[in-house]
């Protein structure tokens, strides 16, 4: 029982970690149109680094994890914007083309898959940072705001 419990809260924990770089990206994106890693991120990095006790040395860590998902998403991030245009003017030039249009679809949803996968790898690497102890708060954290969101 104690083995299944500890699954799910670093199930949990990692969800969280991984959907953080997505949501300040999105909404960073929307706020200033520069993507994932501006001061918002650093923001709530100072205010998990209170909450978990994390050391310079740790959050210096995390940091450089999440920029270097950032500069390898770039080009994934750059193609999918230019591809959305490329579906738009392939369906302008030949309504018909929808196969052509298609194929440019599957290719953003292939680098959006990547991103994922990138930011997967980013989030395990940053829990990995973190203590036994901390990653531990930090499911007891994730689990009280999911608890809080239901409501």
């Amino acid at each position: 029982m104690k083995k299944h419990t500890i699954a799910i809260a670093t199930a949990v924990a990692l969800t969280a970690l991984v959907a953080v770089p997505f949501a300040f990206a999105q909404h960073a994106r929307h706020m200033r149109g520069d993507g994932f890693g501006g001061a918002m991120f650093l923001g709530h990095l100072q205010h998990a680094k209170a909450q978990l006790g994390l050391t310079d040395q740790q959050t210096s860590d995390i940091k450089a994890i999440f920029q270097q998902l950032r500069q390898q998403n770039q080009p994934y991030r750059d193609s999918m914007r230019s591809t959305m245009q490329q579906v738009a003017q392939t369906l302008l030039n030949n309504p018909n083309d929808v196969a052509a249009a298609q194929a440019l679809i599957n290719q953003q949803t292939d680098a959006e898959r990547t991103m994922k996968t990138n930011a997967l790898n980013a989030a395990s690497k940053a829990l990995s940072v973190l203590t036994a102890d901390q990653r531990a708060k930090l499911s007891t954290m994730v689990q009280e705001r999911q608890g809080k969101q239901q409501k």
